[in-house]
């Protein structure tokens, strides 16, 4: 008797430890869809204040910055490869921010392609 009261007292105070309300499971970001890149992309050209013609790179990953992917960017014309190169970051579809490119990103070495 006291083996079975025992056990339903562990199991009651089981339950009130329990909860139906679990964190969602984790699922690493996704590269963006080439719609949210080319929001993404005049966004931060926005917040660095590129005007004209402007070039991008494939959409890479990467394991710094604001976010898990990222493109970069530059303004085009006769000297672009002397411009600046900005990266623009992105987890999924949602843009997380620009700031200027470092060396382990190495824009300079990406093939440009111009951004319609």
């Amino acid at each position: 008797m006291a083996a079975a009261l025992a056990a339903v007292l562990t199991l009651s105070l089981a339950a009130c430890a329990s909860t139906t309300d679990l964190p969602p499971a984790y699922h690493p970001p996704q590269p963006p869809s080439a719609q949210a890149v080319k929001e993404g992309v005049k966004k931060g050209a926005a917040e660095a204040k590129l005007t004209g013609g402007l070039e991008t790179s494939a959409v890479r990953d990467t394991n710094h910055g604001p976010g898990s992917y990222f493109v970069c960017l530059r303004q085009s014309g006769p000297s672009a490869s002397r411009r600046p190169a900005y990266s623009v970051f992105f987890d999924d579809d949602n843009y997380k921010g620009i700031q200027s490119s470092v060396i382990s990103e190495a824009c300079e070495a990406e093939p440009w392609v111009p951004f319609n």
